[in-house]
C-alpha cells in the first residue's frame, strides 16, 4: 500500500506555524519578564520611598520646649532683693565722741547710759543761741555757750551744752521741753536750768554748782540723771531746789548731790520752801536719791507751808544727818513706799 508524502509546501506551511508558535511563546515570555521586572522595579521604588519618611521622625525634635525653660528664668525675682534699703543702717555707722556707749546702770535708775544724747548721733558745733520764734526745735547741736529761751513751745532735743556761763538754759517763755540732751556745767551753772515752764526728759545733768531750780511751777523733770555736783565756795549745793510755785513732779530720776570724786555731801537732794511763793501740787515720785545733809529738806528760807507729797522713792546712805528733815505740816511722807534702796525696808 503506498504511503501518500507531504508536499514541500505543507511542510513550509508547518514550519512557519512552529515559528510563530515559537516567536508567539518569546514574546509571552519576554513580556512577562519584563512585567515581573517592572513590578520588581515599582516594589523597590515603594520600598525605598516609604523608607525615607525617616525624617518625619525629626519634627519631633522640633517640639524642643527649651524656651519654656527660658520663661522659668524670668521667674527668678533678683531684682526685689536689691530694693533692700540697706543705705538706712549706715546713718548709724558714725560714732560720735559726745556720746559714748556706758554700761547700764545696775540699779535700775537712769544713769548715763540711759540718758543724754543717744549713741550714734552726729553734732554740729555751735556757739551760745537766743530763741525768739514760737515752735522752733533744736536737734542734734553741740552748743559752747548758753541757751536763752525767749518764745514758747520750743523743744530742744539730742544737744550737748558745754556751759561757758552763769546759767546754762534760761527759759522764759512757756512750755519748754529738753529731752535726751546733756548739759556739762563745767564748774559753772548756777542753777543749771531756771526756773519755771519747762520739762526735762532723759537729761543728764552733771559738774554745775546748782541744778536745776523751780521758781513760778509748771516744771516737771522725769528720767533725769542729776549727778556730780561741784561745791563753788560757799554755796549751799542742792540738786533740785524750788522755792515756790505750783504743778511739780520729780518722776523716776537718779538724783545724788553727793559728790564721790571730791567727797562732798551737798546740801540737799531736794530743797523745798516758800522763799517766793507757796508750793502746791508738788509730787516727788520714785525717784533715786543720795547725799546731802539731808537728801529731803523742807522748810526753805525758815517756812513751813509748802504742800508736797513723796511715795515710791528709794535712798542710799551717803548723806550727813539722814534722808530727810524739816518736813512741814502739809508735806505727805508715804512710809510704806519710800524705802532704803540697798534693803527696801522703809524709812519709817
Amino acid at each position: 500500500m503506498a504511503v501518500a508524502t507531504p508536499s514541500s509546501a505543507a511542510i513550509l506551511k508547518d514550519d512557519l506555524d512552529l515559528v510563530d508558535a515559537r516567536r508567539a511563546e518569546a514574546w509571552h515570555a519576554s513580556r512577562s519578564e519584563a512585567r515581573s521586572l517592572l513590578e520588581l522595579r515599582s516594589h523597590k521604588r515603594t520600598s525605598t520611598a516609604t523608607a525615607t519618611p525617616a525624617p518625619t521622625t525629626t519634627p519631633t525634635a522640633t517640639p524642643t520646649p527649651a524656651p519654656t525653660a527660658t520663661a522659668t528664668a524670668t521667674a527668678t525675682p533678683a531684682p526685689t532683693a536689691t530694693a533692700t534699703p540697706t543705705p538706712v543702717a549706715t546713718s548709724t555707722a558714725t560714732q560720735p565722741v559726745s556720746a559714748p556707749v556706758v554700761a547700764a546702770s545696775s540699779t535700775g535708775f537712769p544713769n548715763a547710759s540711759t540718758t543724754g544724747v543717744p549713741a550714734g548721733v552726729t553734732l554740729t558745733p555751735s556757739g551760745s543761741i537766743t530763741i525768739s520764734q514760737d515752735g522752733t526745735v533744736i536737734d542734734g547741736l553741740q552748743i559752747t555757750g548758753t541757751v536763752t529761751v525767749n518764745a514758747n513751745n520750743v523743744t530742744v532735743r539730742r544737744t550737748l551744752i558745754k556751759n561757758t556761763g552763769s546759767i546754762p538754759v534760761r527759759v522764759n517763755g512757756k512750755a519748754f521741753v529738753m529731752e535726751d540732751s546733756e548739759i556739762d556745767g563745767q564748774g559753772g551753772g548756777n542753777p543749771a536750768v531756771a526756773y519755771s515752764n519747762y520739762t526735762l526728759r532723759r537729761v543728764n545733768i552733771h559738774d554745775v554748782a546748782e541744778g536745776p531750780r523751780i521758781s513760778g511751777g509748771n516744771v516737771t523733770i522725769e528720767a533725769s540723771y542729776i549727778h556730780n555736783l561741784l561745791q563753788v565756795g560757799s554755796n549751799h549745793t542742792d540738786a533740785v531746789q524750788s522755792t515756790g510755785g505750783s504743778n511739780i513732779v520729780l518722776r523716776g530720776n537718779t538724783i545724788q548731790v553727793n559728790n564721790p570724786q571730791t567727797s562732798t555731801y551737798g546740801n540737799a537732794g531736794f530743797q523745798y520752801g516758800e522763799e517766793n511763793s507757796q508750793i502746791r501740787n508738788c509730787t516727788v515720785d520714785g525717784n533715786l536719791f543720795d547725799g546731802g545733809n539731808y537728801t529731803i529738806n523742807g522748810g526753805g528760807g525758815g517756812t513751813t507751808g509748802a504742800a508736797c507729797t513723796f511715795l515710791n522713792n528709794q535712798f542710799q546712805r551717803d548723806f550727813r544727818y539722814g534722808p530727810r528733815g524739816n518736813l512741814g505740816p502739809n508735806t505727805v511722807w508715804d512710809s510704806a513706799s519710800n524705802v532704803w534702796f540697798d534693803t527696801k525696808v522703809s524709812l519709817g
